[in-house]
């Protein structure tokens, strides 16, 4: 199976390729133009801030192709930023692909980035989230100052509580799937997620 990492200078394409390798798929860097021929699933990565970010995918021509993966029903996933991305407008500036109704405010914690493990709680029984056999609550790795407030509930699929904030921290819409953490960091639990996802989603 193939993987297509979205590179437009705002991921961290090394730990994917090498979560990629580690499940038996072949990564492919899509850094413009349409999406790379052979490509089943998409991740969406990124680092760093919304406003940089639709800049960089608009300089380098990969608005429109994403648009069309889209709409073709190419199973797509969002990480960090890249679920960020997903939404209208944020509070640092700068828009969206608009894909999903909602700001990208930021955190109210004193303390913040948010940076280190923290668990996911299903808000409604889905496959995606519940489907590891034995999940005692497993702990997924994040790092971010800035979160995801959808306009309609029924986006949110799961949510994390840090300094007392409750956010949204994975949503789905069909085939986009995008979350607030880093699978690609968060040892064992990462990769039944992106297992879960292929199953549930990609297949």
């Amino acid at each position: 199976m193939h993987v297509a990492i979205v590179d437009y200078g705002m991921g961290n394409l090394g730990s994917l390729e090498a979560m990629a390798h580690r499940l038996d798929l072949e990564p492919l860097l899509w850094r413009q133009g349409p999406l790379p021929k052979g490509a089943d699933w998409v991740i969406f990565p990124g680092v760093g801030s919304l406003l940089n970010a639709t800049h960089e995918l608009s300089q380098r021509g990969l608005t429109a192709p994403l648009e069309q993966a889209k709409q073709d029903g190419v199973p797509i996933l969002g990480i960090c930023l890249g679920l960020q991305l997903l939404f209208e407008s944020g509070d640092e500036g700068g828009r969206g692909l608009g894909w999903f109704e909602g700001t990208v405010p930021r955190l109210q914690a004193a303390r913040t980035p948010h940076m280190g493990w923290n668990t996911v709680r299903s808000t409604r029984p889905n496959p995606l989230l519940d489907s590891d056999p034995n999940p005692a609550d497993p702990a997924y790795y994040f790092v971010h100052s800035y979160v995801v407030r959808p306009r309609h509930a029924d986006l949110t699929l799961g949510e994390t509580t840090y300094a007392n904030e409750t956010f949204t921290s994975v949503v789905k819409d069909r085939a986009v799937v995008g979350v607030q953490f880093h699978p690609e960091l968060s040892g064992s639990a990462g990769r039944r997620f992106i297992q879960s996802f292929i199953r549930q989603v990609v297949a």
